[in-house]
């Protein structure tokens, strides 16, 4: 057996431990809802990360609350569609309550239906769980790099870059993540409402209890809010502005509140 040079990706969902407690009643009995909660986002995460038919070479790998998805490092345009996945699997389990983060790196790995080792999974592992810190998936700029260069048929390099990058979003450390919070608009079936429904989602999902969660889980959710945040004060900014939209969406969007 050897080595491939290989794209990595590592997605772990966060406080999955904390999921999984709650699958229990104070009692002691099953919480039903919870486990079909678990269940549901386990099989969607599978459900978006399949093979969408363009990868000869993608293998994904699924244990417990974690996955595992690579390909050979120049199968044309297939970074694309495969942070596109993971943009809609972010997008999709935020909206049900589930955060993600991750790393996705580039080097030499063995994957296959049996094993899975080598540096690029180290590499993966060690953006996910030094450098990502927050519920973000962080996507290295070697990683760029190499996706930009092995372009779809009929892309330059320049147009696979501007696809690439259309999904990624630039943090204030200098990394770049997949952002499914300002990048979801084609999950949506009616943009104009359904973005209000997902903002207000969000911080349902995860602001509700904020004041009870511990340090470690408030840092955490102190960067997603900075994200909703500076996204609701864009959202209203562009609606007020902009002649054309309705009245009803003008006022709509006008009523958002920002996170204290």
């Amino acid at each position: 057996m050897n080595y491939e040079k290989r794209i990595c990706c590592f997605i772990d969902i966060l406080g999955f431990k904390k999921h999984i407690d709650e699958t229990i009643t104070e009692t002691g009995e099953d919480n039903i809802k919870k486990i079909k909660s678990i269940e549901s986002v386990l099989k969607l995460s599978k459900k978006m990360t399949e093979d969408n038919g363009l990868a000869k070479s993608k293998i994904i790998t699924y244990f417990s609350d974690s996955i595992v998805i690579s390909y050979n490092y120049n199968e044309p345009g297939q970074l694309f569609y495969t942070l596109l996945d993971l943009l809609y699997v972010s997008f999709e389990l935020a909206n049900k309550g589930y955060l993600t983060r991750g790393g996705v790196s580039i080097g030499k790995l063995l994957h296959n239906s049996k094993y899975i080792f080598g540096p690029a999974l180290v590499d993966a592992y060690e953006i996910e769980s030094k450098k990502a810190i927050y519920p973000r998936i962080i996507v290295s700029d070697e990683v760029i790099k190499i996706g930009a260069k092995h372009t779809k048929v009929g892309h330059s390099e320049d147009d696979e870059k501007q696809y690439i990058m259309d999904l990624l979003n630039e943090d204030s450390d200098g990394l770049y993540y997949i952002d499914y919070i300002t990048k979801s608009s084609s999950e949506f079936d009616d943009p104009e409402y359904d973005l209000y429904s997902y903002i207000q989602s969000l911080k349902n999902n995860f602001f509700s209890n904020y004041d009870n969660e511990d340090t470690r889980v408030r840092e955490k959710l102190d960067w997603l809010k900075t994200k909703l945040n500076a996204y609701i004060k864009r959202i209203k900014e562009n609606v007020k502005n902009n002649p054309n939209f309705s009245q009803e969406i003008v006022d709509i969007y006008s009523s958002l509140e920002e996170l204290k």
